[in-house]
Order: C-alpha cells, then sequence, then structure tokens
C-alpha cells in the first residue's frame, strides 16, 4: 500500500456528538472543493454526509496524490493540521490495484469483519483498536481495480453504523 494513514485519538469534546446523526459534508467542512479540485481525477469521492465536528465548527480539508492516481482526503480538527495522526478526525482514500487488509488484535484474533450492504456491495469493517498506536474504526472496500479505505475516528457505540452510512451515502459515486 503506497498510502499509510494512522490516528491518534483526540478525546476533547469526543462525546459532544455520541448519538447525534450524521450532517451534510458540505455544511461542516472547509477548503473541501479546492482540496477535490487539487486531485485531478475522479478516482476518489467524498461521504455526502459525516459526524458532527467535535472541537469546532468545522473540519479542514485537505488532499493529496500520488503519482496522479492513489489519492488521499483528510478531514482535520485544524486548519495546518494536513492529515496527521495527532489532529485529524477522518480520511477517505484510493489507491489503485489495491486489496482490502484483515487486521488482527494482539491476541491474533481476527478484527475485520465483511459487510454485505443493502446494494450488495461487500464492504470490510475494521472497529478502532489500540496496538502501538490507535487506530480508528474504518471501511475498505474495491470498485473495479480501486482499493477505497474510509477511516474516521468516532465512539465506539455507533462507530460501525456511522461508516457503513457514510459508505452508503458515497457508494454510487464511486462504485
Amino acid at each position: 500500500m503506497k498510502i499509510k494513514c494512522h490516528y491518534f485519538l483526540l478525546c476533547i469534546g469526543f462525546s459532544a456528538y455520541a448519538g447525534v446523526s450524521l450532517v451534510p459534508t458540505e455544511k461542516v467542512t472547509q477548503g473541501l472543493t479546492p482540496a477535490m479540485a487539487s486531485l485531478k481525477t475522479d478516482k476518489v469521492a467524498v461521504p455526502s454526509v459525516v459526524p458532527p465536528p467535535a472541537a469546532n465548527a468545522r473540519y479542514f480539508v485537505s488532499a493529496e496524490s500520488k503519482d496522479g492516481t492513489d489519492t488521499i482526503v483528510s478531514f482535520d480538527n485544524t486548519a495546518d493540521c494536513h492529515g496527521a495522526q495527532y489532529c485529524s478526525a477522518g480520511s477517505i482514500s484510493s489507491e489503485v490495484q489495491g486489496n482490502p487488509t484483515i487486521y488482527f488484535d494482539n491476541q491474533n484474533q481476527e478484527i475485520t469483519q465483511r459487510v454485505v450492504l443493502p446494494n450488495g456491495g461487500v464492504v470490510y469493517y475494521t472497529r478502532s483498536h489500540a496496538m502501538g498506536s490507535f487506530w480508528p474504526g474504518r471501511v475498505e472496500w474495491r470498485c473495479a481495480t480501486t482499493l477505497y479505505t474510509l477511516s474516521w475516528v468516532l465512539p465506539s457505540e455507533s462507530e460501525r453504523a456511522d461508516l457503513l452510512q457514510m459508505v452508503n451515502s458515497m457508494w454510487n459515486k464511486v462504485c
């Protein structure tokens, strides 16, 4: 995998949106349109809905492309974060010729679950977990030759449902 993302859990205000429904992405982001335009590719899209920002009124969006094919769009808690582990809320990435990763915990138990969406699509959900660092919940799936990975720091009680709702909100844009 060419793009690797790691995140550190920020607990400040974390419970502020526990149980609150997702909100339209364009209403809670700053810099989304220029970030997406900078990618110059249609291989990535962002969810139509995201969790409301916990620590501020907006997510600051940045994007990066590697070789014009693999991309990452970061949703950050600060304007100068640019996807750094300590201040990132979540991300969506695309990787040409990538494959989903099956994750295991430190007792070698598989923690990745295969999930069939209502539209028949198959995704792989991995709950958030600590193992040397904090890994937020993530969903991975392939469409044609492209692997998509959506990762977000969320409360554990709503993590799976929120991630799947976010994937559903963007499925038709990428698949």
